[in-house]
């Protein structure tokens, strides 16, 4: 189907007898990068209609070429250097019948330092023995995959807007999406001064939407996967009689919310992305919420939501957590945040989705974090919280 040299890819359509069209893809390195055209770049072209893709390789010249018929495509492009990882996506390109079909993807460069990085994140709920939906055994680990002692205070989690099957209205007038990524629900913080609450490198916490021992406690559910008794954080909301304190979890701080009757900080069982941020005016995050240019109301819509607006620079780490369906997944985090999207199969399935091991040395775990959550993350895994895997990841 595919013979393939550097720059120039020779394909055949599978719709038998349509008609090709010559097709020239350009890539670039980011502003600053040193670079100006990007070789040896993996590019993914997809037709969106079919489904159908086509692997290539950039020439030196940061070029490629290919034969498509007419229709709907998204190039993916991927290149990993000795110290960054750089990812690029464009959308919703045509093959047109005249003219020139000249497109571009232009890469975003992501360090290879380590820091923090959601380890794993299980999201989907569970059933009960009656047939049920479950979702207060949800959980967000947090790992230090550096080498140097980071601290938590301070450092916030959100989840992004919207959570439903549509694309995001949060857009610029090109149909990018914004600098500034809209948070729904519980905004939280980690508590303390400054240097309160440590993480030793390759260690994790975890932050629990209820910590108990949810196939034990009474109000939990027999069939959960897990046990967060053990967690250090808890999402605890303060709403009479709606919410249980686990005391001897930490509780994080609600700095902002965009519903004041949700008594769970709940991650939608449907996907939803989520970030960890620091704000640029560090602990005091009393100041940041009390100023009105940190919000915004959904574009084009009289409703009065505010949503917090935290801008991609500040993200530490984002992952897309999509819906299961293709035709309802649509990017929420801005590319330089994470170029990919993970996915599970089912809702309600017990299952979490889980980062790969890059590598372990000296007996502790080195996560994969290219900034692609498509291929950094594992889907459907049997939650594992506080334990690490022992072997690497294909």
């Amino acid at each position: 189907m595919v013979a393939l040299l550097a720059g120039v890819a020779a394909l055949t359509s599978c719709k038998k007898g349509a008609q090709l069209y010559d097709v020239a893809i350009s890539a670039y390195y980011p502003e600053g990068y040193g670079e100006n055209y990007a070789s040896d770049v993996d590019i993914v072209v997809k037709n969106t209609i079919s489904g159908q893709e086509f692997n290539l390789v950039t020439s030196p010249l940061g070029t490629v070429t290919i034969q498509l018929e007419e229709g709907m495509y998204k190039i993916s492009a991927t290149k990993e250097t000795d110290d960054f990882y750089l990812n690029g996506i464009t959308e919703n390109l045509t093959v047109q019948p005249t003219g020139v079909n000249s497109w571009e993807v232009h890469l975003v460069a992501t360090s290879k330092a380590g820091g923090l990085v959601l380890k794993e994140i299980y999201y989907t709920g569970s059933k009960t023995e009656g047939g049920s939906s479950y979702y207060s055994d949800q959980f967000h680990e947090i790992y230090n995959n550096s080498d140097e002692l980071v601290y938590l205070d301070g450092i916030c989690i959100g989840l992004t807007y919207p959570i439903g099957s549509t694309p995001t209205e949060f857009v610029k007038d090109d149909g990018s999406l914004m600098d500034r990524i809209p948070c729904n629900f519980q905004t939280l913080m980690f508590p303390g001064t400054g240097q309160q609450y440590p993480l030793e490198p390759r260690t994790s916490v975890v932050l629990a939407m209820d910590a108990i021992d949810h196939k034990t406690d009474p109000v939990g559910n027999p069939l959960s996967p897990v046990n967060l008794a053990g967690a250090q954080f808890e999402a605890f909301i303060e709403a009479a009689g709606k919410d249980t304190d686990a005391p001897q979890a930490t509780n994080m701080i609600v700095i902002y919310t965009t519903s004041t009757t949700m008594h769970d900080w709940l991650h939608s069982v449907n996907g939803q992305g989520v970030i960890l941020f620091t704000l640029p005016t560090g602990l005091d995050w009393q100041a940041f919420v009390a100023n009105p240019d940190n919000f915004m109301t959904k574009p084009g819509s009289t409703a009065a939501t505010q949503y917090l607006m935290v801008h991609k620079d500040w993200v530490i780490d984002g992952v897309e957590c999509n819906r299961t369906e293709e035709d309802k997944r649509f990017k929420r985090l801005p590319v330089s945040v994470d170029a990919g999207m993970v996915w599970s199969l089912a809702t309600y399935n017990s299952k979490s989705v889980r980062r790969k091991v890059e590598k372990i040395l000296d007996g502790k775990v080195i996560y994969k974090d290219s900034n692609n959550s498509f291929n950094d993350f594992i889907n459907d895994q049997d939650p594992t919280p506080f334990v690490h895997p022992t072997t690497v990841d294909n």
